[in-house]
């Protein structure tokens, strides 16, 4: 942790004292967090063999020629990678940066200098938001960073955090664009924003895809949730 020592404040007399978290101990919090939930993806899948999903139900993907390619256009692909991408450089520029080199002078323009409460808040907001995005991965077998056509037999993952939201991979990328600012104090994942419209449309384009491929379980499972966030129902009064 390190702590700079600020000049005295002329209005109120008093000497202010900002402190921030160091590029150590944020690359220890992804180090740890991402050691785990890989260990225990391992675990899940390869000694586990996906025992969540040994009750799903399985669907018979229909042989119709205009499922033949993934859905989604090019312009909504780029963008749902550039959401993602812009994640995991801010990653590679937290590690170069805690490196002692001559290009870190460079990287002070990407930075804010928070303090260590905001870092704080942002590295429980990056853990929680792996977490969901680890249960995500475990809960849907045929998860990829962008939808591609599913094998003959796939499972619709409707369980888990997907009992939640319909969507939950990209609203864990989405929301660690904020996370990882407020965590790294690094302002590039906010660009990544940019390419949220990107991923609605690239979901309305796999949605109309999922009604293809399963008509009466998608509309069953869409009427009980929404895409990025929960949906909670008022309780009926019993009069």
């Amino acid at each position: 942790m390190m702590c700079i020592v600020g000049q005295t404040n002329l209005y109120f007399g008093a000497i202010q004292k900002k402190c921030s978290m160091n590029n150590q101990n944020k690359l220890l919090i992804v180090a740890i967090t991402w050691a785990v939930l890989f260990l225990l993806y391992s675990i899940n899948r390869f000694l586990l063999k996906n025992t969540f999903l040994k009750n799903f139900t399985k669907i018979n993907r229909p042989l119709v020629s205009n499922l033949s390619k993934p859905p989604g256009t090019i312009l909504s692909k780029i963008g749902v990678l550039f959401v993602f991408g812009i994640n995991i450089i801010t990653i590679l520029i937290l590690i170069i940066d805690s490196l002692p080199s001559s290009i870190n002078q460079y990287f002070v323009v990407l930075k804010v200098d928070f303090p260590l409460w905001v870092n704080i808040i942002g590295s429980v907001l990056f853990v929680i938001d792996d977490i969901f995005g680890f249960f995500a991965m475990v809960f849907n077998p045929n998860y990829t960073p962008l939808y591609k056509i599913p094998p003959q037999e796939f499972i619709l993952a409707t369980q888990g955090p997907y009992r939640l939201i319909r969507h939950p991979r990209y609203t864990v990328e989405a929301f660690l664009n904020i996370a990882l600012f407020l965590f790294t104090g690094i302002w590039l994942p906010m660009l990544g924003l940019i390419g949220w419209i990107a991923i609605y449309h690239q979901v309305l384009s796999e949605e109309g895809y999922l009604m293809t491929l399963a008509a009466k379980e998608y509309t069953e499972y869409r009427n009980k949730t929404n895409m990025f966030v929960p949906k909670f129902q008022r309780k009926q009064s019993i009069k």
